[in-house]
């Protein structure tokens, strides 16, 4: 994880010291003794992480920091303060400047440390991802964000009731979020996909931290839960616990105890992190979809149904069973192109997909694997079964014309299947070598007269 961290520090002795803690680490480490030298380092070379200390020379240190926070090619690098002494008003001033953390010398490094595994893990999560959603939009597979934006979930973990419902009731006139009061035990019942809170905020029992860390840990380890963010709310910065948190996975720490203001900052900045990493994350999801996916029917495409195919083949020798193969050609499509144009082609191929779809079981394989060719594959399929089905997507494809615009009546088109069996104990037959006899069986289908099935001649 060690990374390029930027250190800004007026004070040369500071500069100094910091490095020699955090090479000995293995941190590939900057130091700028100014903002102006800092800009230009950052304009040069982008750092994953900037410490800054308060008191900058040549300008006041937090409106450097609101000005990278600003910035796009620096709005998210995690920043932290460094500052000569606790002050509350410093630390919410540095808090809406855009800073993530605010640490007090002198530093404890194993704090330090844990504090900054903590930013950089998220930060290099955070570049993955935006990589990722940069490469889809040069594809053209991402989504533009939505126009309404659901109201964010905030959940507060207590020991107790009383404190979780008055911190609520606190809080809930600072923040436009919905905030759902809960003790340790009660926080992770009920929680579906569709009600998976943004944030948690625990608060840290100091008698039986534990419990406390157990909750982190849990909601890491859950996939309906593990995107969310964590802040941990200590009365007091106790060394061990508060790098155990951070170890887990919290993403903040308060160590001055239950704050309003601060509270309400320190949960919009993970609020926004949340939702950023939630909409890269959908156009991943989104691009992963449209590699495997044909964008006119909607069906899977070769690239998918192939790897599927083997897959199946696996899964029916594990379980001695048979399953069959089938190829479907529409008959005379050039013709429907030639005549009708293009769009008129597409409108066919669109609903012949749909009647497949529908035609077949939902375990069942349907994929568009060239222009009008398309690759149906059944599990638990014996000679009987795949006949019928074969028979049914025939009668299915030519019972209705399908609807053109300007041809009044629609458009009536057939189909060819071919059918290979691949039955126990032969199961594990090359699957080029079944596609072959399923593309054998297709072509007697289409030399026989076409709108008809025909099963392999040889046995699979």
């Amino acid at each position: 994880m060690p990374g390029k961290i930027l250190i800004i520090d007026s004070v040369a002795t500071n500069r100094i010291v910091l490095k020699v803690r955090l090479t000995s680490a293995f941190y590939d480490v900057a130091l700028a003794a100014s903002s102006k030298e800092a800009r230009a380092m950052i304009k040069q070379d982008l750092p994953d992480l900037i410490l800054v200390n308060s008191n900058l020379e040549d300008r006041p240190a937090t409106d450097f920091c609101a000005e990278l926070r600003n910035a796009k090619a620096t709005a998210h690098i995690p920043m932290v303060m460094i500052c000569n002494f606790e002050d509350r008003e410093q630390r919410l001033h540095a808090l809406k400047a855009g800073v993530s953390d605010i640490l007090v010398r002198p530093l404890d490094d194993s704090v330090l440390q844990a504090r900054l595994r903590s930013l950089l893990r998220s930060h290099e999560t955070a570049e993955e991802s935006k990589i990722r959603n940069e490469t889809n939009h040069a594809l053209g597979f991402a989504e533009s964000a939505p126009d309404f934006v659901q109201r964010a979930r905030v959940q507060i973990a207590t020991p107790d009731a009383a404190t979780a419902v008055r911190w609520a009731a606190v809080l809930k006139p600072m923040m436009p979020y919905e905030l759902t009061p809960k003790v340790y035990a009660e926080t992770l019942k009920d929680i579906a996909e569709a009600k998976t809170p943004d944030v948690f905020v625990i608060a840290m029992d100091h008698q039986k931290p534990e419990g406390a860390l157990r909750l982190v840990a849990e909601i890491r380890a859950r996939a309906t839960t593990r995107h969310a963010g964590i802040l941990m709310i200590m009365s007091d910065e106790r060394r061990r616990t508060l790098v155990d948190a951070l170890d887990l996975g919290a993403h903040d720490v308060m160590v001055n105890g239950f704050d309003p203001d601060e509270l309400a900052l320190r949960v919009s900045r993970l609020v926004s992190q949340k939702r950023l990493s939630d909409r890269q994350r959908d156009n991943v999801n989104i691009s992963l979809q449209a590699a495997v996916t044909d964008p006119l029917t909607g069906l899977f495409n070769r690239r998918y149904a192939m790897p599927q195919l083997r897959r199946m083949q696996a899964h029916a020798l594990a379980k001695k069973r048979s399953f069959a193969v089938i190829l479907a050609d529409l008959d005379h499509f050039k013709q429907v192109n030639d005549r009708f144009g293009h769009a008129a082609g597409d409108a066919v191929l669109s609903e012949v997909a749909q009647r497949l779809r529908d035609g077949v079981r939902s375990v069942d394989l349907v994929a568009r694997i060239g222009g009008e060719e398309f690759l149906i594959v059944l599990p638990d399929a014996d000679e009987t079964n795949a006949r019928e089905t074969a028979d049914r997507l025939c009668d299915k494809i030519k019972a209705t014309p399908i609807c053109i615009p300007e041809l009044e009546g629609g458009l009536t088109v057939t189909m060819s299947l071919g059918v290979a069996i691949c039955g126990h104990p032969n199961v594990s037959k090359p699957i080029d070598t079944l596609i072959s006899q399923a593309d054998a069986a297709l072509y007697d289908a289409k030399s026989s007269g076409r709108d008809q099935v025909r099963l392999a001649k040889v046995p699979a």
